[in-house]
């Protein structure tokens, strides 16, 4: 009888698993979408794989008539263009670029490492991860983002993982497994049983989306990997030993990349002593039909069967702060609510500046902050608390004003544009200080008196003995602190304890503490927000003003956000704008999973560029101020000798604003500096109408455009906000809102506003799935072959 089987080339899979990704992060993570990036990226491997594919097939025959390749059929696109399309769709959704040539640039290693890298007919590197490397390292204009993905999307990558080995039969579980299982197993060592920290830490680490893209995508790449099965699984060992090493004690960053791209060279070494046949994707087309698919599920029951049983466990991801907690003298228990800080990352010296709002009687106030190394007195020191005032001023979000033209008089057109924030509510803001407690074995390593603080350095044995010794001395210490202690005395932190020295404060004028800053050398680049949550009371905001030399400062173990901006919203909005920011930073928050870190201003803030925002709202930073703010590279070297030395450094301004608490952050915030030198600032619009006689045409046009403008302004505050019109306490219309007429006002637009129905992202999934569906419909070519059907 005829018999149907339906093949696919399962290259196919991967690359629209990939495209899943991608529409995943744009829908549901957030990501600002980069469609010149990505149309950028596909479009230039192709045409460098189709060059490099022209110029390969006519060396071989020199002398002929050039030969160029088909666009389709197994000579044309399967040939040339499949595989290198899976290295683009691996660059989309790993490497981040400022500008379109390093993207081409990029392209074109990708490409060149797979033509023209090559050992016995077999290309050396994985095509993305050696594009992805040798960018960064040539340009210093691209970066990778390991916290992009999250590790709330734990589920949807099991999924679609898990569907992908099992359809494809081309991705290389055993190397896969050896490298996850080598790696969760040493962090699990290191971060549980060694340090101590809860389990739900250890689960955030294994949950990344970014760790299980490369385990899946990157390192099982067919082509690259070793031949043999042993050798395979020697190889993902060694790349996950040697990654976790540089990971959890060097800390450095996208280790399992950079340790891929090196490792490569001794694939051919081990395909040498232990020898396999080579991968050929043409002898493993996926079959459909029911029997073989069947065959193939119980050929590999074992395999798949473990894969579900591990990756399945990663799926209880659920966790069951600014940098510490307050010690009090007093019987009352101190609460943070809201922090601000300022990091500055300069090579390995960290630069942290502590802000004090403490209210109370001073000799009460005291914190305890984890260093990673013993403070000297240069390296403590007390700053002007103006500083954190001129940082908050001109990064915070703010309000633009427009103002409409009467097109019913003759004059000419103005654009006025001003920008005003009133009653910003983040400026009330409380320190937090760091905390620590122990048993025995307490050293005081140091001890000083710098300002008006009367400061200790304090090392412990363990986390009771340090406990013990603050509550001797005087020091409250708040339920539950002892637990949260132990991990950082594991690793061998030192803990900065800070407090008052009444005599000196009483030398000094005003009702306040002066802000503590202190540096450090360390490759260390976080703060340590689980200490702050041993006295919070819910959730906790703190804004972190984060100066480097090359672009942005993100964090790398939780998703950075970009809040919306540009957007325009109501003019009534102007009365409260700082209830509405509220809003909209909760609801922003809370659609983003919580989870996250927002950025609400990044700019380039350097003495020498004058324009570090658009619009201004308050005095930019001067120099004084960045040195004040541990920017020691910000004052102009002066060597006659030297051109570059007497070109000041970049310095790059990035605002945070990260809302915390025990189930959604885990772990502490780990951050990177990155060559993102894009500019952004959270900021939104509100439109004044024309005020005078509008009963010309012109005039009539122009409120018919008025009415269509405020419902779509209606929809972007409820987008914005979660809140509609009604929600709202909205005053009194001001003059220019009387000449309005009443079917042209808000109120009338938001009863002419049908209310959404559906989800938005349902309506994206359901999108998605059907372009899956079309896609695999697309890949998939029917062979028919006739073969007699025996009856039994």
């Amino acid at each position: 009888m005829l018999q149907r089987t339906f093949a696919a080339d399962p290259r196919w899979f991967q690359v629209i698993f990939q495209a899943f990704f991608l529409s995943y992060g744009l829908a549901f993570l957030h990501w600002s979408p980069d469609w010149a990036y990505y149309i950028t990226t596909i479009a230039g491997c192709l045409a460098f794989s189709y060059v490099a594919e022209t110029i390969r097939r006519n060396h071989r025959s020199p002398g002929r008539r050039p030969q160029f390749p088909p666009l389709s059929g197994k000579t044309g696109f399967h040939s040339w263009g499949l595989s290198i399309l899976i290295s683009a769709m691996g660059l989309c959704l790993l490497l981040k670029t400022n500008h379109i040539y390093t993207t081409l640039l990029a392209a074109f290693l990708t490409v060149a490492s797979k033509y023209f890298i090559k050992f016995k007919g077999k290309h050396i590197f994985n095509p993305s991860a050696f594009g992805i490397a040798a960018t960064i390292l040539i340009t210093k204009d691209a970066w990778l983002s390991p916290g992009q993905w999250g590790n709330g999307a734990v589920l949807f990558f099991l999924v679609l993982t898990l569907g992908a080995i099992i359809v494809t039969r081309v991705q290389k579980l055993d190397t896969s497994l050896g490298f996850l299982l080598t790696f969760a197993g040493l962090l699990y060592w290191r971060q549980v049983l060694i340090l101590g920290w809860p389990q739900d830490y250890f689960l955030h680490s294994i949950s990344s989306g970014s760790l299980l893209l490369f385990s899946f995508f990157m390192i099982s790449d067919p082509k690259t990997a070793p031949n043999h099965p042993l050798a395979r699984i020697i190889w993902s060992i060694s790349i996950a030993v040697i990654s976790f090493y540089l990971s959890a004690y060097k800390w450095l960053n996208n280790t399992p990349v950079w340790i891929l791209v090196a490792a490569a060279p001794l694939v051919p070494l081990l395909d040498r002593n232990l020898r396999a046949r080579s991968f050929d994707w043409q002898t493993s087309s996926t079959h459909f039909f029911p029997v073989k698919f069947k065959q193939l599920f119980m050929r590999t029951k074992t395999r798949k069967l473990a894969a579900i049983i591990i990756l399945t466990a990663m799926i209880s991801n659920e966790a069951m702060a600014f940098c510490g907690f307050y010690v009090s003298k007093a019987d009352g228990t101190l609460k943070n609510k809201t922090s601000q800080v300022i990091l500055v990352r300069d090579g390995e010296k960290n630069t942290v500046t502590m802000y004090n709002d403490f209210k109370g009687d001073f000799k009460d106030f005291a914190m305890v902050v984890p260093v990673p190394v013993v403070l000297k007195q240069s390296d403590i020191k007390v700053v002007d608390q103006s500083i954190f005032n001129t940082l908050n001023e001109y990064s915070k979000p703010r309000l633009v004003e427009y103002y409409d033209e009467n097109p019913c008089e003759m004059r000419a057109y103005y654009d006025r544009l001003q920008g005003t924030v009133p009653g910003m509510a983040l400026n009330e803001t409380v320190v937090v200080g760091y905390g620590t407690a122990k048993r025995s074995g307490v050293t005081i390593e140091a001890k000083y008196l710098v300002g008006e603080y009367d400061i200790l350095i304090l090392s412990a044995k363990e986390s009771a003995g340090l406990r013990t010794w603050l509550t001797d001395n005087g020091y409250k210490i708040p339920s539950g602190a002892e637990e949260v202690l132990e991990p950082y005395i594991r690793s061998n932190l030192k803990f900065f304890v800070v407090k008052v020295n009444e005599q000196e404060k009483k030398k000094l004028p005003g009702n306040f503490l002066r802000p503590i800053q202190i540096s450090f050398e360390s490759p260390k680049f976080m703060l340590p927000i689980r200490l702050g949550m041993a006295n919070a009371d819910g959730d906790q905001d703190m804004i972190v003003y984060a100066f480097s030399r090359t672009g942005r400062i993100e964090c790398t173990n939780y998703p950075t956000v970009s809040l919306p901006t540009g957007k325009n919203i109501p003019l009534f909005v102007q009365n409260n704008f700082g209830n509405f920011y509220a809003n909209l930073f909760q609801h922003q928050w809370f659609g983003a999973g919580k989870s996250v870190a927002m950025l609400e201003y990044a700019w380039d803030v350097s003495p020498s560029n004058y324009v570090k925002c658009d619009p201004c709202i308050a005095t930019a930073p001067s120099t004084r101020d960045l040195v004040q703010a541990g920017v020691g590279w910000a004052t102009r070297k002066t060597d006659p000798d030297d051109e570059d030395a007497n070109r000041p450094a970049k310095v790059y301004f990035t605002r945070l604003h990260i809302r915390y608490n025990r189930q959604a952050f885990p772990q502490d915030l780990l951050f990177q500096e990155t060559a993102n030198t894009g500019n952004f600032q959270s900021r939104y619009i509100i439109t004044h109408p024309a005020t005078g006689d509008l009963s010309c045409e012109a005039g009539k046009k122009y409120l018919a455009e008025l009415q269509s403008r405020r419902k779509d302004e209606l929809k972007m505050l409820n987008y914005l906000t979660g809140k509609n019109y009604d929600d709202w306490d909205v005053t009194a219309a001001t003059p220019e809102e009387k000449n309005i007429p009443a079917e042209d006002s808000y109120a009338a637009a938001a009863k002419a506003i049908e209310k959404p129905t559906g989800n938005r992202r349902v309506l994206l999934a359901g999108i998605g799935i059907i372009g899956l569906l079309s896609v695999i419909g697309l890949s998939i070519h029917t062979q028919k072959n006739y073969k007699p059907h025996k009856s039994a």
